[in-house]
């Protein structure tokens, strides 16, 4: 525990510093929501919701693959991790730091969201606030592990930034936090059911539109919880200090299973349409 307290003070500590994590954790959510409510005039239209659901999603899952994801393999390219390797230290603790750290620095941003949203356009708070922040908690920790997961398969800070892409892209387009979902084709909903941010999306209109509560939330807290969970094992089996050691052929394949809560949430609700 004394080591995991140095090392997330270590990790807030570095992490402040970054421009990047300042524009992916604060300025990217908090414009986008500004530019969209003055554009779409949500005071007057009803939905500023709406719009606070989709900032926050798109902000988790920045959060998760850029802030976590690309940042550790710059580190380990810069070799800031082979420093961590000498100390009595496992990667467990230096994970889990970043798994804290990301949510720590989100809160202040969603806290930031909610009042903009309250005090400029008049949302009422959520009937449920406790239920929407155990959803954004959840949120960020199964993000920031998947995050985690594809940089432990990364080659090189090239490689993570094709691969950051590749899971970030679809995450926001498909799943209705960027394009609503009412635009998108059938098929992309079907192709949505297997995504976790659909889930974190659907679960955050759940609590801010129509007053969902915690036991309607059940299968997304549990799907995000159990992939978080997930992720750090698998970005723990497949850490690696430096970037010379070699990448295990099955690594990839591996990491897939990250995701295996959403792909049998997916099966489920594809079946059963």
């Amino acid at each position: 525990m004394k080591a995991f307290r140095a090392l997330l003070r270590i990790d807030l500590r570095l992490t402040l510093r970054r421009r990047t994590v300042l524009f992916f954790h604060y300025l990217l959510p908090l414009t986008t929501f500004v530019a969209l409510g003055e554009l779409l005039d949500v005071a007057e239209s009803g939905l500023t919701s709406t719009i606070v659901s989709m900032v926050t999603v798109l902000g988790i899952v920045a959060n998760g693959f850029f802030g976590a994801g690309m940042r550790a393999v710059q580190e380990r390219e810069a070799n800031i991790l082979r420093r961590f390797k000498v100390a009595p230290i496992g990667p467990l603790p230096l994970l889990s730091a970043s798994l804290v750290s990301g949510l720590i620095l989100f809160v202040p941003a969603f806290a930031a969201v909610l009042a903009i949203a309250r005090l400029r356009y008049g949302m009422p708070l959520p009937d449920h606030l406790a239920a929407l922040i155990l959803l954004m908690s959840a949120g960020v920790l199964a993000f920031r592990a998947l995050g985690l997961v594809i940089a432990a398969v990364a080659s090189s800070v090239q490689e993570s930034q094709i691969l950051v892409q590749l899971a970030y892209l679809p995450m926001v387009l498909l799943s209705g936090t960027t394009i609503p979902a009412a635009a998108l084709p059938e098929w992309i909903h079907r192709l949505a059911a297997f995504l976790p941010s659909t889930y974190l999306l659907v679960g955050m209109q759940g609590v801010l539109v129509r007053g969902d509560g915690l036991f309607t939330l059940a299968a997304p807290l549990i799907a995000l919880t159990i992939t978080a969970a997930l992720g750090t094992f698998l970005a723990v089996q497949l850490f690696r200090w430096e970037k010379e050691e070699p990448i295990r052929p099955s690594a990839k394949l591996l990491a897939l299973l990250a995701l295996a809560p959403f792909f049998a949430l997916g099966a489920w609700q594809v079946i059963g349409r």
